[in-house]
């Protein structure tokens, strides 16, 4: 560790370098664990949060969804699906496959929520599917639904960059009010 220090020069580094250097290094270390997650589960979104009560009391608002990309024939009735639909545009739907039909080699797939009353609007295709819910973490998903409340997410990164930012003004401030010699 000492010969890394060596190299780097670390000493000679201010201390906003410092902090800048390790932002970085956790930015590249999320993303990077983030990739090696899409690979995993072979789907590109491979989280997914609960924007609706349509899937209560299996799932509520604010849950996590990890997804897992399969195959057309390895999609089952009962599994809970992630899809885009048309008539639904402002987020992915997440609900239960009721009915499987293999129409000439073409799979459709039938959903429908836990809480609703009725099956959605036609069929899905495999295209349309996103991803099968392999697991659900409660209230995590809050945290993205906060932040997408409009005008949150600006103010959140201010706050961020000020705490970052005034501890290195108070530090130097301190630095000056120390007189040599004392």
């Amino acid at each position: 560790m000492e010969r890394i220090r060596q190299k780097l020069k670390w000493d000679k580094w201010p201390e906003y370098g410092k902090t800048g250097f390790f932002i970085l290094l956790v930015v590249g270390i999320t993303l990077g664990g983030y990739g090696i997650f899409m690979v995993a589960m072979g789907n590109p979104t491979p989280l997914v949060v609960v924007t609706s009560d349509s899937m209560y009391p299996n799932l509520e608002r604010g849950h996590l969804l990890v997804l897992q990309s399969r195959a057309p024939n390895e999609i089952y009735v009962g599994d809970i699906i992630v899809y885009n639909a048309d008539w639904h545009t402002e987020a992915p739907v997440v609900h239960r496959v009721i009915q499987i039909e293999n129409v000439d080699g073409e799979y459709r797939y039938y959903t429908q929520g836990d809480n609703n009353d009725r099956q959605d609007p036609y069929y899905r295709t495999y295209d349309d599917i996103v991803g099968v819910v392999v697991f659900a973490i409660p209230w995590i998903g809050n945290i993205t639904l906060f932040l997408q409340t409009p005008g949150v997410l600006p103010v959140v990164l201010i706050l961020l960059v000020l705490i970052l930012i005034i501890p290195e003004v108070w530090a130097k401030r301190d630095d000056q009010d120390i007189e040599p010699g004392t």
